[in-house]
């Protein structure tokens, strides 16, 4: 059987029988056909599937069917395998469905009798309670009205249009009538920020505890994080970090509770957001909002950081370099979660790799590799990289020697505030080094290098001093001392 379209199929065409080998023989051709087509597992919008319903499935724990008995063709595994090869319609889909449109029927084809005709036949051997027919046909209405209604999309047009009065009344309709999780966080951001309504974080708890406090099934609607897109959210999720960020900063004029604010992201994390236990772990190094424990803190890091959140991976590799209570320092270990947030392309991360390798702590000694780091990291803006990658380009160590490139890189560091930085690009000012000679730019450089606590700035500011002409001093005020405008 051929499945899935646009499949290209190879045919060996020949022409006529096979004749003696000979100069005139005619060669085999080969022809390129196309076959279009459609795996059978469309998903028809008006078919209920028990397993699948808030209303009819087990596994949602306010459900009619949560006490019944295990169903195999109902288990998520083979739901799943029968979306994946197409197989909703198949007569070998043993799951439970109905059509919402006629729900007296049956909507499988292998199902010629109605599971509506009738209240079910209990079994003898489950203690469990099934769904009656009135459920069943409630889960029918509920997907009609989901079919048919528009008011979810005239809201979200009508807040896009900034009619939040039109686009709250909306939402209403939307959650009034089919329960929208959608709707429920729009209205709850509603309120929250005072959209055509005041300012309500009473309200607005109210609206985002429907969505986190919804029926829920643990296996379905729990979200499966992406280490590649770290920040995308689910509703839910989004609707408990909301109750989080209410409680942690008073938002909409409620009070704070950290307690509350760190129970919310805890929530958050039994949702599927794997972020959220890396703000957990920070709550617990600092004390907030509960107890202040390291080694909960390297827990929970190190169970984000299995997850793929590069944050996390750099945090536990911290500990590791550093040690922890009742953890001693592991620098191979804090290399090895460097290194794998690196691959995540995380710039601290690269970094410090990029220092375990210059000074061989942990790793064995690679200043070539160290180089690459610190490349890496250059690229994306961190300081410490640049400063870093500048040294090498000004030493001539590995690379060759190029003092304009080594001042451009210490200029980026030192606009970014790292005062090595500063201090290096003051002393290529003064000597002229990579560029023009600059006493004055190069003495405010100094300055500020000394006050980021730079041990030799001072030294430097006093060995120029009297070497600094009037237009010199002048371009120094004017960094240092920049008027204000008007």
């Amino acid at each position: 059987m051929i499945r899935g379209a646009g499949l290209s199929v190879l045919l060996l065409v020949l022409a006529g029988p096979a004749p003696a080998e000979d100069s005139g023989q005619k060669k085999q051709e080969l022809a390129t056909v196309q076959v279009s087509g459609n795996r059978n597992g469309g998903v028809d919008p008006a078919v209920v599937t028990a397993a699948k319903s808030k209303v009819l499935s087990r596994n949602y724990a306010s459900s009619c069917a949560f006490m019944s008995s295990y169903k195999a063709g109902e288990d998520a595994v083979t739901l799943a395998y029968m979306r994946d090869f197409g197989l909703q319609d198949s007569p070998s889909n043993e799951a439970e469905r109905l059509r919402d449109t006629a729900p007296e029927g049956s909507a499988a084809t292998n199902m010629p009798a109605s599971s509506l005709a009738g209240e079910e036949v209990p079994d003898p051997n489950a203690s469990s309670v099934g769904c009656s027919k009135a459920d069943r046909a409630f889960a029918a209405g509920r997907n009609w009205i989901a079919r048919k209604d528009k008011s979810l999309t005239q809201a979200f047009d009508a807040f896009e249009a900034e009619d939040f009065v039109q686009a709250r009344q909306f939402f209403e309709a939307a959650w009034n009538k089919v329960g929208y999780e959608e709707a429920a966080m729009m209205l709850g951001r509603i309120h929250l920020l005072g959209l055509g309504t005041p300012k309500d974080a009473a309200q607005a708890t109210t609206w985002f505890r429907q969505v986190t406090d919804g029926r829920y099934d643990p296996v379905a609607d729990r979200m499966r994080f992406d280490p590649r897109k770290p920040d995308q959210l689910s509703v839910r999720v989004d609707a408990a970090l909301m109750l989080a960020k209410i409680q942690m900063t008073g938002a909409g004029g409620a009070a704070r509770n950290p307690a509350e604010a760190r129970r919310w992201y805890a929530k958050a994390l039994d949702f599927g957001f794997v972020p959220a236990g890396h703000t957990l772990a920070q709550a617990s190094l600092t004390g907030y909002g509960g107890e202040k424990s390291a080694r909960q803190a390297f827990e929970q890091f190190k169970q984000a950081a299995e997850a793929g959140f590069a944050p996390s991976q750099v945090e536990l590799a911290r500990l590791y370099y550093n040690g922890t209570d009742g953890q001693a320092r592991d620098l191979p270990r804090a290399a090895a979660w460097y290194l794998e947030a690196a691959k995540a392309g995380h710039a601290e991360a690269m970094f410090a790799a990029a220092r375990m390798y210059d000074l061989g702590e942990g790793l064995p000694l690679d200043q070539g590799r160290a180089i690459a780091l610190y490349k890496d990291a250059a690229l994306k803006g961190h300081a410490d990289a640049q400063n870093a990658l500048a040294t090498y380009f000004y030493n001539g160590q590995l690379l060759k020697q190029d003092l304009a490139t080594a001042r451009k890189l210490f200029q980026a560091a030192a606009t970014r505030g790292q005062a090595e930085a500063m201090f290096n690009l003051g002393v290529m000012l003064t000597r002229a080094e990579g560029g023009e000679k600059d006493l004055g730019t190069a003495y405010a450089w100094f300055t500020l290098a000394r006050a980021s606590g730079h041990e030799q700035a001072a030294a430097a500011q006093a060995a120029i001093a009297p070497l600094m002409q009037a237009e010199d001093r002048a371009r120094a005020d004017a960094i240092l001392k920049p008027k204000p405008k008007p």
